[in-house]
């Protein structure tokens, strides 16, 4: 679920901007110079918020309540930069104020360098939101954006004094913003990756109904995780040089990791038919902060398809005594669907506190809240609902829910979208 801890940090830093830059105004600024600069200074900061999630770092998860819900924000600080800068472009005034020297300004094109990052930008917002365009394609042109960054860094330095007067009290908080954000920019780029891998060797591929388990063993330092995380995947060799998210399905502790990965695409497909025992991979992580061992005592856990992944991880690490008690509505499209199902119910058995209850479509059985409502023993308001699964059916399940008056705050869904 999205915490709240950094949607306010970031929204106090605009409303400190904004209020700074209101308040200490320079004084040639006319009322629409004054209000178009703020807009501007207002898309750099929060274009410097996304470059600054993008570094994946922990303190954010917990601020934001996942990386997948970080992905969320970045997204739609991302638009919101965009629109904000389209505002400024076609709002400040385009001529040159009086005083400034025509010759030092074309020296340094603070005007042609704005221009130049807001169409990258809005190109860039573009491919980053068509969900046409293959990853594989998609995730090279974001990087552009880097480029973007040091567009409008150059258009704001640059710009006369008139518009941006360095060593005001919003000139200096855009400053430390570009400093911070430069540094995030290259970590991301250039650090992140090589800080947090850690490399493995592909001991079993394993094809199942529509899905393939990766089985893999640690060449040095065993992923620590906990249940229900996942993490980015990097198969070495050429032509595999993308990194996917992947739930882990093994259980904390086990001295091998295992990924379950539905067939969707050309790069999940190669999995299935192309790597081999021997290959090597990386995996980075781990993300994520669906964790229902803080929740109510009755539990209940939707999974539909490959969402279940998550849940198999807490059904193979829950420990014999657990105090909860838990459902598992395992929804497929018919029962050959629906793997690991004996496991599960061999362990729900073993447990003693888990009820499986699978559910297939080509039965006319769908996980429906009016179902829920007539076949659980308690009412709706009294557990913690945990979904994973496709958004439509997630979406819709939640919707039923708040209508009957479950509160938000017991529903948890983990938002597996990263562009």
């Amino acid at each position: 679920m999205l915490q709240k801890k950094g949607i306010f940090a970031i929204v106090g830093l605009v409303l400190v901007f904004a209020v700074v830059h209101l308040a200490f105004p320079p004084q040639q600024h006319d009322p629409r110079t004054t209000g178009t600069v703020m807009l501007g200074g207002i898309a750099f900061l929060l274009m410097t918020s996304s470059i600054i999630l993008s570094t994946r770092l922990e303190v954010f998860e917990d601020w934001f309540g996942g990386l997948d819900r970080m992905y969320q924000v970045h997204r739609v600080a991302g638009v919101f930069a965009a629109l904000t800068a389209l505002v400024h472009f076609f709002g400040v005034p385009k001529e040159l104020p009086e005083g400034v020297d025509p010759i030092a300004n074309a020296i340094f094109p603070s005007g042609p360098l704005g221009m130049l990052g807001l169409i990258f930008l809005v190109i860039g917002l573009f491919i980053a939101l068509n969900r046409k365009i293959r990853y594989s394609r998609w995730r090279p042109t974001h990087k552009v954006m880097g480029l973007v960054y040091f567009l409008i860094i150059g258009h704001f330095m640059t710009a006369p004094d008139i518009f941006f007067e360095r060593f005001s009290a919003s000139g200096i908080i855009m400053i430390i913003a570009a400093a911070i954000g430069l540094v995030a920019l290259f970590y991301s780029v250039f650090g992140m990756n090589k800080r947090t891998a850690l490399p493995f060797e592909i001991e079993a591929v394993n094809a199942l109904e529509r899905a393939t388990e990766v089985v893999l063993k640690p060449v040095g330092k065993m992923l620590d995780f906990k249940p229900g995380q996942f993490a980015f995947v990097e198969v070495e060799g050429k032509g595999w040089n993308e990194p996917h998210p992947f739930t882990v399905s093994s259980a904390p502790g086990e001295d091998k990791l295992r990924f379950t990965m539905k067939v969707l695409g050309d790069w999940t497909r190669r999995v299935r038919e192309e790597l081999q025992p021997g290959g090597k991979v990386q995996v980075r992580g781990p993300y994520g902060r669906f964790d229902a061992t803080h929740a109510g005592k009755k539990q209940i856990w939707l999974a539909g398809g490959i969402g279940l992944t998550p849940f198999l991880s807490k059904l193979r690490a829950m420990e014999i005594g657990d105090e909860r008690q838990i459902h598992l509505v395992y929804a497929a499209r018919e029962e050959q669907d629906a793997i690991f199902l004996e496991e599960l119910k061999d362990r729900a058995a073993e447990l003693g506190n888990v009820t499986i209850v699978p559910l297939f479509s080509d039965e006319g059985n769908f996980a429906r809240v009016d179902m829920m409502k007539l076949k659980l023993p308690d009412p709706l308001g009294t557990y913690d609902y945990f979904m994973c699964g496709p958004k439509p059916m997630v979406d819709g399940i939640m919707k039923d829910l708040r209508s009957e008056g479950v509160s938000r705050s017991q529903i948890h869904t983990e938002a597996f979208e990263f562009r």
